[in-house]
């Protein structure tokens, strides 16, 4: 349950052991004015080191009548956020929203910011969470962030960094509110990029203002204009799905076709189950899976009638 209906509660996550994390930290507390809390109150005092609160003006202020309801909690932990849900057990976590801000690597080690939603869609945890268990995600949350962060990264002159939205992946995976990674990558380099540092920052604090002003109010959540969708197939930056999200549909899992002949119904009532909003459909990206991948898809999918299911290019 919400702490106070009145208040969107935002819980942003970050870890000393990130570098990346750290960067972003730095620039949240240059861009709000986070407050360091003299007494954490509820918070297991062994893991988070360090809470700091920032509530805007109430948006009845007649001096700041546009600001949201919101409170900003800034939590430090030493532990790796991946494995977080092995130190709190979901009672230790508090806030309507939970973001992690963290680092990203890849083989590649390109320069990217990226946000995905966690949650293992097979039995490999060895990257935190439990095997076949899925974070709570939302469609709503993951349009923003992806959407903030593109709109500025565009704004941001001499700035080429590329913007992805990953597939569900990783831990943790027990925590009860919706959640999501928004990560700086991909090398030391970039985890230090003052620059792409201050981009994620902005677009956590964007897309949790547009979270308030537009979906959540009295303690419920309101979809609107935003369709919510879960992707099957194609690769692990989704590249089938990314376009669609310019028409307002966001993406609260994505089961990549790497991992598409591991679904099964169980996982599917899963993923329904572990999504804040109503799906309103599931999305496929036919030519990114084979077809033995698309027929065991389909198969599942067809016992859940209640959702239909679109090509991806009917999205774009």
């Amino acid at each position: 349950m919400p702490l106070n209906d009145q208040l969107l509660h935002v819980t942003i996550i970050t870890s000393t052991e990130d570098i990346a994390s750290q960067t972003i930290r730095r620039k949240l507390l240059e861009l709000i004015p986070l407050k360091l809390q003299k007494d954490i109150g509820k918070w297991n005092k062994k893991i988070i080191k360090n809470l700091f609160k920032y509530i805007p003006k109430n948006p009845e202020n007649p001096e700041n009548p546009d600001l949201p309801s919101i409170e900003f909690s800034l939590i430090d932990t030493e532990i790796s956020m991946i494995r977080l849900d092995e130190f709190l057990s979901p009672d230790e976590m508090f806030g309507d929203v939970l973001v992690y801000a963290s680092r990203h690597q890849s083989k590649s080690e390109r320069p990217a910011l990226l946000c995905h939603t966690p949650g293992n869609l097979n039995d490999d945890n060895s990257a935190g969470g439990e095997s076949f268990k899925i974070a709570k995600g939302s469609g709503l949350l993951s349009y923003y962030c992806f959407h903030h962060l593109q709109n500025l990264v565009q704004k941001e002159e001499n700035y080429k960094v590329p913007v992805n939205h990953e597939v569900t992946h990783h831990g943790p995976t027990k925590f009860n509110q919706p959640s999501v990674f928004i990560e700086l990558g991909s090398t030391e380099k970039g985890w230090k990029d003052e620059t792409g540092g201050k981009i994620i920052a902005q677009a956590i604090l964007d897309a949790c203002y547009d979270l308030a002003q537009k979906h959540y109010k009295a303690g419920k959540w309101h979809k609107n204009d935003v369709k919510v969708g879960i992707g099957f197939g194609g690769g692990h930056y989704m590249p089938s799905f990314s376009p669609c999200i310019k028409n307002k549909i966001g993406f609260a899992h994505t089961v990549p076709k790497y991992k598409s002949l591991d679904l099964t119904n169980d996982m599917v009532q899963q993923i329904i189950d572990r999504t804040l909003e109503k799906i309103d459909y599931w999305v496929i990206d036919w030519k990114g899976l084979k077809s033995a991948e698309r027929l065991h898809v389909l198969s599942i999918l067809e016992q859940f009638v209640s959702i239909p299911y679109k090509k991806s290019k009917e999205l774009r």
